[in-house]
């Protein structure tokens, strides 16, 4: 083959591959990947709800679900979700360290091997 079919070959590969690759559903749907909490009193701490409903024709389950630091604790179900269920995830901002915070929550499931990254947002002021 010439260099240029083995281009052309390449090329035509990674376009299908790259289109492909976009096309694929996610296993699950977040109603919000961000949360943001705006302008918090320091000392009071923050719940963000997310909402994931199962979009795959495959049981879901909720492996751990974990906050980027000991300032965010986490809730969430131990029950399977069914095809087509949702559920709640609840991350709370421990707000004690005063300015802008962002902060993140990885949610394993058995759908993928990556973690769903959820983030919270905001910035803590002085309580008055």
């Amino acid at each position: 083959m010439t260099t240029l079919n083995l281009k052309l070959m390449y090329t035509l590969f990674a376009a299908i591959f790259c289109a492909f690759a976009f096309t694929i559903p996610k296993p699950v749907h977040f109603d919000k990947m961000e949360h943001n909490f705006g302008i918090i009193t320091q000392g009071i701490p923050q719940t963000a709800v997310f909402t994931l409903t199962n979009e795959s024709d495959q049981a879901i389950i909720l492996k751990n679900v974990k906050g980027s630091c000991g300032c965010t604790a986490t809730s969430y179900t131990s029950e399977t979700i069914l095809s087509g269920e949702s559920t709640e995830i609840e991350a709370t901002f421990n707000a004690k360290a005063m300015g802008a915070f962002r902060k993140t929550v990885s949610v394993y499931t058995n759908a993928q091997e990556e973690a769903f990254v959820l983030t919270i947002t905001g910035t803590v002021a002085e309580a008055k």
